[in-house]
This record gives structure tokens, sequence and C-alpha cells, in this order.
């Protein structure tokens, strides 16, 4: 584990130097899941349920990592990793409303709005 992480930041620091230069930056790593969980996701909640990523997410185990603006204002949002755009579902929750730095999501009749956090 040390060895990884000693040299992804070695990739990082290159990567950004290089950028800072005009120089291309070298390619990153993105993690293919091949359909399966992801393996940093936890296996239990804070309460000690096994949890069922396909149904069981619970609000908090969402999380916003970016919205892409759209054209005609039809905008996606990447949840977990996942691209979804509106009416699309992620566990028990469907997608509502996709605004430029927050969205709406839904379970029944509840609304619930994530944003996305500072700097992303």
């Amino acid at each position: 584990m040390r060895i990884f992480i000693t040299v992804w930041m070695a990739l990082m620091i290159a990567g950004t130097a290089a950028a800072q230069e005009g120089q291309p930056v070298p390619p990153s790593f993105v993690y293919d899941d091949h359909g399966r969980r992801d393996p940093f996701w936890p296996l239990v909640n804070a309460n000690g349920v096994i949890l069922n990523y396909e149904s069981e997410f619970l609000i908090t185990d969402l999380a916003l990592e970016g919205i892409m603006a759209g054209t005609d204002g039809k905008n996606m949002a990447i949840i977990n990793g996942r691209v979804l755009k509106t009416n699309d579902t992620i566990g028990q929750f469907s997608v509502g409303r996709i605004g430029e730095d927050s969205i709406i999501l839904m379970k029944g009749k509840q609304k619930f709005e994530l944003k996305l956090k500072k700097g992303e």
C-alpha cells in the first residue's frame, strides 16, 4: 500500500508540473468496476446494517461528484460514479431536477437536495 501511494503521489506531482510548464500531462488511471460494487464503499451503514447498493441507498450514501451542463438545460449528474439524467434512478431515489450546483432526488414524496462541494 505504501508503495502504491508513493507512486501515485509521484505521478500526480509530475502531472501537475507538466501542466504548469505547458507539457503534455500523463494519462490518469480510471478504475473500471466492470459493473461490480466499488471496493471502497462501506459494506455496512452506521447502524451496522448490511447495505445492498442496488436498492438500499441511504441519502447519506450518495455523493454528488459532478454536474455536466447539457444543451437546453438537460444537465447530467455524476452520483457515486454513475452518470444520471432527469428521471433516472439510483437505488430507491429518482433524479428530479439537476441544477448548476445541486440536484433534487425524490424518494416517494420526499425531496432531498445534494449539493456540489466547494472546489469541485
